[in-house]
């Protein structure tokens, strides 16, 4: 019924575009991403995969109007591996997972409308991301790329911004039949104090009436600090994001959880120093959720405490990373820039104070002419030998990337 009301809305609002005009603006798009993984986990078969991603889409903005239109279709096909993986589509569960299936769906479909200089307004199928993606934002990391249908407002003037979004639902993936239909209303609002200081705050209120997903329903209020500065050649950055959670809406649970997720970084002549420590709630039952959030990452690349719009480990989670990495602009070369480097990740159950073991992550990246990337990366994840303790995995992926 939403979607034909997403349907509904978006012809309505394009039958307000001028033809002629809409015909002579458009803009065709596409992102493609081959990506070969490998996961090794214990208690489970290798898996292997090798898949091709592709968007393309048409976007119009005519000059002499205040509205413009995108629309993106999402396709992955699997060049090999498709019998030595487990996915939600096709499970085999004797294997690893790596959750990439074949699917085509709609991506993105929003109309959008600006009045004026201070005022956006964009509804429909979009991507949503505040506050580094931490609480909101659209995970890209598998080959089916999170989407929301929801309808935003934004005003901006100077160096403040506020934005409202009513989201209806959350589009997961892969493919269109793992949606999750949800009653949300967002709010968050910045404001740039100096060069070397933001600020911003938010309240979501967020319901997710879908069956067995209803104690992710929370209401989430917070703030963030992000800036940046020099001390002599060094470049500082820090960040500081602290939001406490409860529950809320179609929510049977009662819970109370915190976020606390802190980082400085040094950076000289293309080297990097970067310190971290992030602090996840839990109570033993439930932790803080993030089922909006772009997850992958949070804590490793190995995605073995969050991903997938999960919640934390019940007893929470305590982060201690450490990230060192260099690179550098290449002249006169097929190579316009490259970056090589490691993050150390130290685990700790907030709430038992019981160890989680460790994991390495290593990456080398290339960008090249013509927006085209190559990266090699490996998350290594080694737990304690206990019960409690998530299973040890490593995985690999070699990614190449074309944009235009």
């Amino acid at each position: 019924m939403k979607s034909y009301k997403l349907s509904l809305l978006l012809g309505a609002g394009a039958a307000l575009l001028p033809q002629a005009a809409l015909a002579q603006s458009a803009e065709i798009f596409g992102d493609f991403r081959g990506r070969y993984e490998s996961v090794e986990q214990t208690g489970k078969l290798e898996a292997e995969s090798l898949t091709l991603r592709s968007r393309v889409g048409v976007r119009f903005k005519p000059a002499d109007t205040r509205f413009s239109f995108l629309a993106e279709i999402e396709n992955n096909i699997t060049l090999a591996g498709d019998e030595d993986r487990n996915t939600s589509l096709d499970p085999l569960p004797q294997y690893a997972t790596i959750n990439d299936p074949d699917f085509t769906e709609l991506n993105r479909a929003q109309l959008g409308f600006k009045p004026n200089e201070d005022w956006s307004f964009t509804v429909g199928r979009q991507y949503l991301g505040f506050d580094g993606n931490r609480i909101i934002g659209s995970p890209g990391h598998r080959q089916d790329k999170n989407s929301h249908d929801a309808a935003m407002a934004t005003f901006g003037r100077g160096a403040f911004e506020a934005s409202y979004v009513y989201h209806w639902q959350l589009n997961r993936g892969p493919g269109d039949d793992v949606n999750w239909e949800t009653d949300a209303h967002l709010f968050h609002a910045s404001y740039d104090v100096n060069d070397a200081l933001k600020l911003s705050g938010f309240v979501y209120l967020i319901d997710i009436p879908e069956p067995g997903r209803e104690n992710l329903s929370n209401t989430t209020y917070g703030a963030r600090l992000t800036g940046s500065t020099t001390l002599g050649e060094v470049g500082v950055s820090y960040d500081l994001l602290v939001a406490a959670q409860n529950d809320s809406g179609s929510a049977t649970a009662d819970f109370d959880n915190t976020l606390i997720d802190s980082g400085v970084a040094f950076s000289r002549n293309g080297a990097r120093l970067a310190l971290g420590y992030d602090v996840v709630s839990g109570d033993g039952t439930y932790a803080f959720a993030n089922p909006f959030a772009a997850n992958h990452g949070t804590a490793g690349w190995a995605d073995v405490f969050h991903g997938g719009g999960r919640a934390a480990p019940a007893n929470g989670l305590e982060d201690f990373h450490v990230e060192v990495s260099y690179g550098a602009s290449v002249e006169a070369s097929a190579i316009e820039s490259w970056r090589a480097g490691l993050i150390w990740h130290e685990f700790e159950a907030e709430n038992t104070s019981d160890d989680l073991g460790q994991e390495l992550d290593l990456f080398v990246s290339f960008s090249f002419a013509n927006d085209v990337s190559l990266s090699f990366e490996m998350a290594d994840y080694d737990g304690p030998d206990a019960a409690y303790a998530p299973a040890d995995r490593t995985k690999y992926w070699v990614t190449l990337g074309y944009k235009f």
